[in-house]
């Protein structure tokens, strides 16, 4: 479940690792899975977009739009034929 998890909502900002030959402390989850100073990548550690950043929320709220107003058409045709 974790790793759902993870995919979905992303690895979390306590994930630190640390470039051996920069010196340098960095979050993968902010610079692609790269060191920002010489573009070095850790061993396991893959990072990707997460799932809720990378969907196009326009779409999904269009949708929920479109199926709330026929829904709502269908209970007005209801209403109007019951009466």
């Amino acid at each position: 479940m974790t790793a759902l998890t993870h995919r979905v909502f992303g690895t979390g900002e306590a994930v630190r690792v640390h470039c051996e030959f920069d010196d340098w402390d960095f979050a993968p989850r902010y610079t692609d899975g790269a060191c920002p100073l010489c573009g070095w990548r850790p061993d396991g550690i893959v990072e990707e977009t997460p799932l809720v950043q990378r969907m196009d929320w326009f779409m999904v709220m269009l949708v929920a739009v479109v199926i709330a107003s026929l829904v709502m058409g269908i209970l007005v045709l209801h209403a109007y034929t019951q009466a």
